[in-house]
């Protein structure tokens, strides 16, 4: 697994613990994206309830939000629950829906071609 750096690797594994996901890939991806976005990881408790076990939606439009971390919640919630119930934004498209299919292998070949600065193996 590849980490922003060593705090998003120990904040993450922090992260995972305080959520009791060491076999739970829902939240885990949710803790990782939530600790690799600085702005996201100082609200964690803003993005993430922890006594009810569940995202807060309502994250979304409070003031601390930017464009990026906007962006990482967006995706972060999509992957813990696969849908966007919790939005209004019809611009909002899920990776379930992108990627639930046969073409899905060449769906990440093609992130690869079209962002290779950012795919750099």
């Amino acid at each position: 697994m590849k980490f922003r750096d060593e705090n998003h690797k120990l904040d993450y594994a922090a992260l995972v613990e305080r959520m009791s996901a060491e076999r739970d890939v829902y939240r885990k991806a949710l803790a990782y994206l939530i600790t690799a976005d600085t702005v996201c990881s100082k609200n964690i408790g803003r993005i993430y309830d922890f006594k009810n076990r569940c995202i807060n939606p309502d994250c979304l439009n409070e003031g601390w939000q930017t464009g990026t971390s906007r962006r990482t919640v967006f995706l972060a919630f999509n992957l813990y629950n696969g849908s966007t119930s919790w939005t209004d934004e019809p611009e909002c498209v899920t990776p379930a829906e992108i990627f639930c299919c046969s073409l899905a292998p060449f769906y990440w070949e093609a992130i690869k071609i079209r962002y290779p600065e950012y795919c750099a193996e």
